[in-house]
C-alpha cells in the first residue's frame, strides 16, 4: 500500500511539474502586477522591428517575452518576433558560439510556440477546433524544419524529427516548405539503413498526397508546389527501386503510355524506367510497350546510322562488308578517301579496300595498286605488303606452267621479307609466311637448264609480272 501511494505521489507531483512547465513557457501578461510594464516593452519592441532598430527591439522584446511568453495569449508575436531577431543576430556575427546559441534559441520559440497553440494556450482567430490549433503548430514545426534543413546544417535525424511532427499536425496543409526537407531526410536515412521499407512507403505516400491536393486546391502557393515536386520526386527516385516492387511502378507509368500508345519517345523512355525498376520485359502487361519500344528505337537508330554513314562513308563501308554487299563496301571506302584528308587514314581505306578487291571480289590487280598505295601513305606498315604476298601466293595457279609459279612464289616471299624488314609487329607472320614457301622456290637444274643462275633478275609472267632475282630451292 504504501508503496502504491508513492507511485500515486510521483505521477500527481510530476504531472503537476509538467503541467507548471507548460503554464510558464505559455504565460500571459493577463492579471500580472507588472503588466504595464510587459505591455509598454511589447509595444516599444515591435515598433523598433517596423524601424529596424535591434538593438532597441531586442532588449525589449526579452523583457516582453521572459515576463509573458504568449503575450495576451491572442498572439505568437513574441515567439515568432524573437525568431526574428534571433535570425538577424545570425547573421551579424561570425563568433561560432554565438551561431550555435542563436540557432538553438530560434530552435526553442519554434518549439515552445508550436506547444502552447497545439495545447490552445494561445488563441486563434476564427479557429475552433483542435485541428486548427494542430494546422498552425505543424506549420511552424514546417518552417523550424526548413531553417534546420537549409539553414542550420542540422543532422538528418532532426531535421527528419521536426518534419514528420510538422506533417502529422498540418497534415494536408503542411506548408510547401517543408516537403523537400522531409523527402531528403527520408531518402538519406533510407539510404543509410536507419528507416526500413514501410515506413518509407507511409512517408512518401504522405508527401504525395500533400503535394497532389496543394496543387490541385491551392491556388495561391499552386505554382510553389509544383516548383518543390521535381526535387521531391529527385529524392525518392534514389530509394523508389528498393521500397516499391514492380507493380507500384506499372501502375503508375503505364498510363502514360496508355493515352498516347503511339508516342515513341514516351515509349521508350517508360520501357527504360520499368526496366530499371526489376520489371520483366517478357511481362504480358508490357508486351504492347515493348513493341512499341523496339519500333521506336530501331526506327531511331536506323535515322542515326543514315546519318552516321553520310558523314563517315567508311561506316557504312564496313556495314556493307558484313552484309556480303563487297562491291558497295568498295565503293563507300573510295567516297571515304575522297572525303578524307589525314594520310593515315587515307591509308587505312585504301588497304580495307584493296583486301576486300583481293579476297573477295579477285580484282588482284586493282588490290595491288591500292595496297601500294596504302603503304605509300603509311611509312614502315608491313600490312599491305603482307596482303600483296598473300594475292600472290593464293594466284599461282594463274601464272601458267611451274616454273612460272615457282618466280611467283619468289614474288610472295619477296613481299613477306619487306612487311618484316620495315614493320616489327609482323615481323614474326611475316617471316613465317615466307619460311613456308621456301620448299616452292624453282629447281637450280631447271633453272640451269634455262641458261640462268641464282642472282639473276628474272620477270614473272604472271598477272603481276614483277621481276625477282632468282633463288633456288636448297
Amino acid at each position: 500500500m504504501k508503496t502504491e501511494f508513492i507511485i500515486f505521489l510521483t505521477v500527481l507531483f510530476g504531472g503537476l511539474t509538467l503541467v507548471s512547465d507548460m503554464n510558464a513557457q505559455c504565460e500571459t501578461w493577463t492579471d500580472l502586477r507588472n503588466q504595464d510594464d510587459i505591455i509598454s516593452a511589447h509595444s516599444v519592441y515591435r515598433q523598433a522591428l517596423r524601424v529596424g532598430d535591434m538593438e532597441i527591439a531586442y532588449e525589449n522584446w526579452k523583457i516582453a517575452y521572459e515576463n509573458a511568453p504568449a503575450a495576451d495569449g491572442q498572439r505568437d508575436f513574441h515567439f515568432t518576433d524573437g525568431i526574428t531577431i534571433y535570425k538577424t543576430l545570425l547573421e551579424e556575427t561570425d563568433d561560432a558560439e554565438l551561431i550555435e546559441e542563436y540557432q538553438q534559441k530560434i530552435i526553442n520559440l519554434y518549439e515552445q510556440a508550436a506547444e502552447c497553440i497545439k495545447a490552445g494556450a494561445i488563441a486563434i482567430r476564427n479557429c475552433d477546433s483542435q485541428a486548427c490549433y494542430d494546422r498552425r503548430a505543424g506549420v511552424l514545426l514546417g518552417r523550424l524544419a526548413y531553417d534546420l534543413f537549409y539553414e542550420f546544417n542540422a543532422s538528418t535525424e532532426d531535421v527528419y524529427d521536426v518534419a514528420t511532427r510538422s506533417m502529422d499536425l498540418a497534415k494536408l496543409e503542411s506548408e510547401y516548405t517543408v516537403l523537400i526537407p522531409a523527402a531528403a531526410a527520408v531518402s538519406r536515412l533510407f539510404q543509410a539503413g536507419q528507416m526500413d521499407d514501410e515506413t518509407a512507403r507511409q512517408l512518401h505516400s504522405q508527401i504525395g498526397e500533400i503535394l497532389e491536393y496543394n496543387i490541385e486546391n491551392n491556388e495561391r502557393f499552386v505554382e510553389q508546389f509544383k516548383a518543390v515536386k521535381s526535387s521531391v520526386d529527385r529524392h525518392f527516385s534514389r530509394i523508389e527501386r528498393d521500397i516499391y516492387d514492380c507493380d507500384y511502378f506499372k501502375e503508375r507509368l503505364l498510363p502514360e503510355f496508355e493515352k498516347n500508345p503511339h508516342d515513341g519517345e514516351a515509349a521508350r523512355r517508360i520501357f527504360s524506367q520499368l526496366m530499371n525498376r526489376g520489371c520483366d520485359e517478357e511481362d504480358p502487361e508490357l508486351q504492347d510497350l515493348r513493341e512499341r519500344n523496339i519500333a521506336y528505337v530501331d526506327s531511331i537508330n536506323a535515322a542515326l546510322q543514315q546519318d552516321l554513314e553520310a558523314r563517315n562513308p567508311a561506316v557504312a563501308a564496313r556495314r556493307y562488308f558484313e552484309e556480303g554487299d563487297y562491291e558497295e563496301a568498295v565503293a563507300r571506302f573510295q567516297k571515304a578517301i575522297d572525303m578524307e584528308e589525314d594520310d593515315l587514314r587515307k591509308a587505312d581505306f585504301y588497304f580495307r579496300m584493296a583486301s576486300i578487291q583481293g579476297r573477295q571480289l579477285n580484282q588482284y590487280s586493282t588490290a595491288r595498286r591500292n595496297a601500294l598505295r596504302a603503304a605509300e601513305l603509311r611509312d614502315n606498315w608491313g600490312a599491305p605488303y603482307m596482303l600483296i604476298g598473300d594475292l600472290y601466293a593464293q594466284t599461282l595457279s594463274n601464272c601458267g606452267g611451274d616454273w612460272n609459279q615457282r618466280l611467283a612464289v619468289l614474288a610472295a616471299i619477296d613481299k613477306y621479307r619487306t612487311a618484316a624488314r620495315i614493320d616489327p609487329e609482323v615481323a614474326e607472320d611475316a617471316n613465317r609466311r615466307a619460311r613456308s614457301y621456301y620448299s616452292s622456290k624453282p629447281e637450280q637444274d631447271e633453272g640451269f637448264m634455262r641458261g640462268l643462275s641464282a642472282g639473276d633478275r628474272v620477270t614473272v609472267d604472271c598477272w603481276f609480272n614483277e621481276t625477282v632475282t632468282l633463288r633456288f630451292r636448297n
